[in-house]
C-alpha cells in the first residue's frame, strides 16, 4: 500500500490520505499480533510508535527522545516499536522503517546486542534463494559489503533493499556490542542468540 501510493515520497495529492490511514492500521495490527505472542511468552510488550519518540523532516529524524522506552523499561515492561507513516515537517508525511527506529535507540541506549531477522540464516554472498551456491558470511564489515553481488530484489518495499538494511546495520553496529542477523524461522535461534549463544548467523562489524 506505501509503495502504491508513494507515501515514501510524501503528501502529493488527497488520495493518498487514506492509504496512510489504511498502513497506520496495517502495521498497528501487527504490533499488536506481536505484543501478544511476547505476553503468552511471559515477556509483557507495550507498544510506542514512532512518532510518540521522533521528530521526522524530510524523511529524517531531526529529534529523537528515548524517554518513552526508558519511562516503560523501568516499570518492567518491554517496549515494542514497528516501522510507520509518520508526520514529516516537510513532506507532509514520510515513511519511517523498523532499523532507522533501531538505529536511533541503538545510539541512546547502547544496547549489548542488537539482532536482526531474517528468512535465512544470514547475509550470503550472492542470493541464496536463487543460488544454491551461495555462501555465507560469518562476519561483515564495509569492505566485504562492496564484494557482495547484487541483484534485483524480488519484494522490494519502500524502506530499502537488504543493503539499505546492512548500510544501517553497520553503523548501528558503532553502538553495541554485538550486531547480528540471525535466521527467525529456525525455532530456538532467536532466543539464543538474545541469550548470548552462539548461533548461525552474521555478525556485522563498526564501520
Amino acid at each position: 500500500m506505501a509503495k502504491k501510493h508513494s507515501l515514501h515520497k510524501g503528501y502529493s495529492r488527497p488520495a493518498q490520505r487514506k492509504a496512510v490511514a489504511s498502513v497506520q492500521r496495517d502495521v498497528r495490527e501487527l504490533d499488536l499480533r506481536v505484543i501478544e505472542c511476547l505476553i503468552e511468552g511471559g515477556i509483557n510488550g507495550a507498544a510506542v510508535p514512532p512518532a510518540a519518540a521522533a521528530v521526522f523532516d524530510n524523511g529524517a529524524v531531526t529529534e529523537f527522545a528515548s524517554a518513552p522506552f526508558e519511562r516503560l523499561l523501568g516499570i518492567g515492561l518491554t517496549p515494542v516499536t514497528f516501522g510507520d507513516v509518520v508526520p514529516d515537517k516537510s513532506m507532509g508525511f514520510s515513511i519511517c522503517s523498523g532499523d532507522l527506529m533501531m538505529a536511533e535507540l541503538a545510539r541512546a541506549l547502547r544496547p549489548e546486542r542488537v539482532i536482526f531477522c531474517a528468512d535465512v540464516d544470514g547475509v550470503f554472498d550472492r542470493d541464496p534463494k536463487r543460488d544454491s551456491g551461495a555462501r555465507l558470511i560469518p562476519e561483515l564489515d564495509r569492505s566485504s559489503l562492496a564484494e557482495i553481488h547484487r541483484s534485483s530484489a524480488v519484494n522490494a518495499d519502500v524502506t530499502g533493499s537488504i543493503f539499505g538494511k546492512l548500510e544501517r546495520m553497520l553503523a548501528i553496529a558503532e553502538h553495541c556490542e554485538k550486531c547480528m542477523i540471525v535466521n527467525g524461522n529456525v525455532p530456538g535461534r532467536l532466543a539464543s542468540a538474545v541469550r548470548g549463544g552462539k548461533v548461525v548467523s552474521t555478525t556485522v562489524l563498526p564501520g
